[in-house]
């Protein structure tokens, strides 16, 4: 069923031999609240603080044919950073997941329910009520204490269902939790306050966050002394199951406030046995790839938005989306067959900035094609508009100096293509198809 807000919709999901279908989940939720001093260290005790009835929506997209399903489900928690619901994951993650895994969307915050305006989307985006008050009228959040408990009885019915059945039937062997931005914050505070009793996934993907968790209760992520008082915040070394972080350039500083206890530079802490975070360079928190699939989807469902499409042109288009797959399909592999992903060098920095080489690209992190045999300047830090970075092209001599032909430049590029993919920061598939682009570009000529 498409159309509701925070879908896909201009991801063909037909063609992929992709159903989409829609569900209710209802029942009696719990709060939580800090129980004992919370440390950085993301050893976070909770203890409960209320229940309340709720009733909130799945979306769920699964193979339709049974026998391409891989056995790995992944919920996403919807971010609401635009104050309503926004499947941001997917649309990094849809090459990757499109190949068979199911993905279920959750309505886990209040805003994607309750929303009546306010978005920096449009003036005319809402939440799940206002937008189709017939469709969703039965639903009911109480607020976003009761998220964290929503989110792993999502998780629970998706395992072993009560009453309807959302996969109809399919064997479901592990579960990833994931969630990029606000819904990232949420993660990690998920993983290191509620994954350890409530242990309802078998890992948990962090996108996108600063340095700090998201609040246990109602509070805001922008209230006074940072989300939950705790700057940095890191991911407990004591969990069971794999965190994978994947964060990029805007993430360092720009997305907590700049330098800081906030940023995530001030978070960073050792790859252990269970925990892995790839910086990647050349990339922003968000960009042109998710604002391509949010113009027509959020104009399709709300009228025009001019400001997603005139951004396209000026905002960072580095293969953050290639970076995102390949991390969920390391992370499938290390949760099905024990074989950790890589570990990647974090991005260089000074106490207050991004290291970066001559042409403006960052030193360090993952490392794609595009950073390494560039052709423009691929930042995440602000240049016209906030927390989208920039693409900046190199000027003529500069690409005539370095590639004087364009077999020189497709050979270069084919060798940075090659590094990546071996190091597991790039799918094989993805690597082929930015050669293809590579060798459309004509420099050199």
């Amino acid at each position: 069923m498409h159309g509701s807000p925070g879908t896909s919709t201009s991801v063909d999901l037909a063609a992929a031999g992709y159903s989409e279908r829609e569900f209710f989940l209802s029942g009696t939720a719990t709060a939580y609240r800090e129980d004992g001093a919370w440390d950085s260290d993301g050893s976070w005790a909770v203890t409960e603080a209320g229940q309340a009835p709720y009733r909130t929506r799945l979306l769920v997209r699964m193979p339709k044919d049974p026998g391409r399903f891989n056995g790995t489900v992944v919920v996403e928690w919807l971010d609401v950073s635009g104050n309503v619901d926004t499947d941001v994951d997917f649309g990094y993650m849809y090459p990757e997941l499109l190949q068979g895994y199911a993905w279920v969307g959750v309505s886990a915050q209040a805003a994607g329910v309750n929303s009546t305006g306010g978005s920096p989307l449009g003036p005319n985006v809402v939440g799940l009520k206002a937008w189709d008050p017939q469709r969703y009228g039965p639903l009911h959040h109480p607020g976003d204490a009761y998220s964290y408990d929503i989110f792993s009885q999502a998780g629970a019915a998706i395992r072993a269902p009560r009453g309807a059945n959302p996969l109809s039937g399919l064997v479901v062997e592990k579960l990833l939790a994931v969630g990029q931005s606000q819904a990232g914050f949420r993660m990690l505070t998920y993983a290191n306050a509620i994954q350890p009793s409530a242990r309802i996934f078998d890992g948990l993907f962090i996108h996108g966050r600063a340095g700090a968790g998201a609040p246990i209760g109602d509070a805001t992520l922008d209230g006074p002394g940072g989300p939950t008082g705790i700057a940095p915040a890191r991911v407990r070394t004591d969990l069971e199951v794999p965190v994978f972080q994947v964060v990029t350039e805007t993430d360092l500083f720009e997305l907590g406030g700049g330098p800081g206890p906030h940023s995530f530079v001030a978070a960073r802490q050792p790859d252990t046995e269970r925990i892995r975070t790839w910086e990647i360079a050349g990339a922003a928190h968000s960009d042109a790839h998710s604002l391509r699939i949010l113009h027509p989807q959020y104009t399709a469902q709300f009228g025009a938005i001019r400001e997603l499409s005139t951004l396209i042109p000026i905002v960072n288009d580095g293969p953050q989306s290639q970076v995102v797959s390949a991390a969920l399909r390391a992370l499938r592999h290390w949760v099905v067959d024990g074989v950790a992903p890589a570990s990647a060098d974090p991005i260089e920095t000074t106490a207050d900035t991004i290291v970066r080489d001559r042409f403006g690209n960052a030193l360090g992190g993952v490392r794609t094609p595009d950073v390494d045999v560039p052709v423009a300047t691929l930042t995440g830090e602000t240049v016209q508009v906030p927390n989208n970075g920039a693409t900046v092209p190199l000027d003529t001599e500069t690409l005539a100096v370095l590639y004087p032909d364009q077999d020189t430049y497709v050979t270069q590029f084919s060798d940075a293509t090659d590094r990546a993919v071996t190091a597991g920061f790039l799918r094989f598939e993805d690597g082929r198809a930015l050669m293809t682009k590579a060798r459309s570009r004509g420099i050199g000529n």
